[in-house]
């Protein structure tokens, strides 16, 4: 139970420090004779973070696909959690240590005192690495049989800390696949992500109608048993548009951090980084019962209709302004006494 609550307590902080994400530290970093002392959170997104020898971090470390380094001779007084990057420790950390996807690894001088998390997580362990706290490494499973259905990677009616590392893992599976797509379909998933930006009402009315209509649609279809591969392709695509309006949604959110951060990411980095941070504070909203839905509901919405109004990315949503034809109108006569007579 304590274990639980102390995992939990790192989603808190996780949370808040997504929402509050700053390129800067809480306080102007102290210098000290054997190295630099920093106040306050730190977060990594995208990019590499080192903590050298002699320096040291009080506060929560959170890397979301990044690198970081603790160095040798480096401290860090708090909690350390890394989503989806790579972290090499090789000085003392005091405190937890939870790493959802990625690759953590525990050099010959790590010192950790507290516990170690690992879900979907590699962790390489030097013989001589220090762990006072417990080791919990998680590997999601499948299970397909017995007639108990799909479980990925949890059964969803577990505890709070089996949906929430559910969500962190589908989480990932989003944010690799928005990198896919972002590679083969740049210009497209900028061209949804642009009509979302610039046309958020319309593209959410535009997706309600898509969702409302859809099973009338599939229903004339069906009936037709004629047309029944039809509405089977239909299904797919409907799928397919929910899925890359998401993505594009994502890349957005990706693009405005790139901004906040004074950046320049390629369209992979910004749509798995979006998608990640996206999907993951949904996910966390989705466990509010009853309401918890509404948000993703409205989000996955405004996706689609920018989808369906783009054609997949293929065209621009609102037709390029027409320049106004206006005929020539003759040049004055240079002097005013030489009228030339009327016709």
């Amino acid at each position: 139970m304590k274990k639980r609550i102390r995992i939990l307590s790192f989603i808190a902080v996780l949370s808040i420090c997504l929402l509050f994400t700053s390129p800067a530290l809480a306080q102007t970093p102290t210098p000290q004779p054997g190295g630099t002392a920093y106040q306050g959170d730190k977060v990594v997104v995208a990019n590499t973070y080192r903590l050298q020898k002699g320096d040291s971090l009080t506060g929560t470390l959170a890397v979301i696909g990044g690198t970081a380094t603790i160095e040798n001779g480096a401290s860090v007084t708090g909690d350390i959690v890394l989503i989806g990057g790579t972290i090499t420790i090789d000085g003392t950390v005091n405190g937890n240590l939870v790493a959802v996807g990625g690759a953590v690894t525990l050099g010959d001088g790590a010192v950790l005192n507290g516990d170690v998390v690992t879900v979907g997580a590699s962790l390489n362990r030097s013989a001589t690495a220090k762990v006072s706290g417990t080791i919990t490494e998680q590997t999601p499973s499948f299970d397909l049989g017995n007639g108990s259905g799909w479980q990925f990677p949890w059964n969803s009616s577990q505890n709070l800390l089996a949906k929430f590392l559910t969500a962190a893992f589908e989480s990932l599976a989003l944010a690799a696949l928005a990198v896919v797509i972002g590679l083969i379909l740049p210009r497209q998933t900028h061209q949804i992500a642009e009509t979302i930006h610039t046309e958020p009402v319309v593209a959410g009315a535009v997706g309600l109608l898509a969702i409302v209509g859809s099973p009338i649609l599939l229903i004339i279809l069906i009936i037709t048993v004629i047309l029944i591969p039809v509405a089977i392709l239909y299904i797919l695509a409907f799928g397919l548009a929910f899925v890359f309006g998401w993505i594009a949604l994502g890349y957005l959110i990706g693009q405005q951090m790139a901004r906040l951060f004074r950046a320049i990411w390629s369209a992979p980095v910004a749509a798995g980084v979006g998608v990640l941070i996206l999907s993951f504070l949904v996910g966390m909203i989705n466990l509010i019962p009853c309401v918890g839905w509404i948000v993703g509901f409205i989000l996955g919405l405004l996706g689609l209709g920018a989808v369906v109004m783009t054609r997949f990315g293929s065209m621009s949503s609102s037709p390029k302004p027409v320049a106004p034809v206006i005929p020539p109108v003759p040049p004055a006569p240079s002097d005013p006494t030489q009228i030339p007579p009327a016709s």
